[in-house]
Formats: structure tokens, C-alpha cells, sequence
């Protein structure tokens, strides 16, 4: 009886990560896996665009762009985290009560800026987007690589 093999893709980020002691390279596997590639592959692309974006958001370049430019450049990609807040006009956070109180003149909406930076939408094989938290981002974190790689434990055994 031959049974019919469905491969599952997964992804693997090859990272750097640490803390005020040391730091390690290490790999680890995103929870979702694919079955298929083309779904795959668009998110690896989404890992890349965010990672851009978080890098962009750490760069110490003296031509940085502010937060609220890198993130109004990125809040309407696919793959962009947006969850809307208030902020009065001196950039406290504020309920909807208060902007209500204070009038549209007097208030902003601003993404939220924790799950805009470290969190990313991915897609599954059924078209749902996932969101996820971007594990390979942090003050010791450094992303080296990412790929997509066939699971393959049912095709191993070791001793």
C-alpha cells in the first residue's frame, strides 16, 4: 500500500539573541506550517518587510525617519500590525471619552506602537491571517536569515 506523502513547509529564522551577559546564535521554527510553497514564500517576504521596518525603527542613522513616519509608510501593508490609539496633541494616550470631550481638532490617531513593532500578520494556506509575534525582535535580538525548509521528520530516524 503506497501512501501519499503531503509535505508541510515551515520557516526557520537564524537569529542572535542574548542578554546583558552574552549572547548565542540560534535557530527556531515559526508555529505555522504550509502546505503550500507559494504561501510559504509570501511570508517570507511579510518577515522581511517587517524586519526592515524594525530596523528602521532602531537605526541610530542621522537621517532617521520618526517613528510616526517609518510606521505611516508601513500601516496599510498586509502584513502591518494596526491596532488605532488616541493621543491628545501633547502625545498622551487618551480614552475615547476624553477625545470625544475634547473634539476631533484636538486629538490623534497614532498605531499602537508595541504591536506595530513586534508583531506581523501571516497568512495561512486557507487565506486567514495570522498574527504572530516577531520573536526574532528585541533589544539583544539580531535576525541573520530566514527560509523556508520542508518538514521532513516522518523521512529521519535517529539512534
Amino acid at each position: 500500500m503506497k501512501i501519499k506523502h503531503k509535505m508541510k513547509f515551515r520557516i526557520k529564522l537564524s537569529y542572535t539573541t542574548g542578554d546583558s551577559f552574552g549572547s548565542e546564535s540560534t535557530r527556531d521554527y515559526l508555529e505555522l506550517e504550509w502546505d503550500i510553497i507559494e504561501v510559504a514564500k509570501d511570508n517570507l517576504q511579510r518577515i522581511k518587510e517587517h524586519y526592515k521596518m524594525y530596523r528602521d525603527l532602531n537605526s541610530y542613522s542621522y537621517k532617521k525617519k520618526s517613528k510616526d513616519e517609518i510606521f505611516a509608510e508601513n500601516k496599510e501593508k498586509s502584513w502591518f500590525v494596526y491596532s488605532p490609539k488616541l493621543f491628545s496633541k501633547n502625545g498622551e494616550a487618551i480614552t475615547q471619552d476624553t477625545a470625544n470631550k475634547i473634539g476631533r481638532d484636538n486629538y490623534i490617531i497614532k498605531p499602537d506602537e508595541h504591536l506595530g513593532t513586534y508583531c506581523l500578520k501571516l497568512i495561512a494556506d486557507n487565506g486567514n491571517e495570522m498574527q504572530i509575534s516577531a520573536f526574532w525582535c528585541g533589544y539583544f535580538e539580531t535576525l541573520h536569515s530566514a527560509e523556508i525548509e520542508f518538514d521532513d521528520s516522518d523521512i529521519r530516524i535517529e539512534f
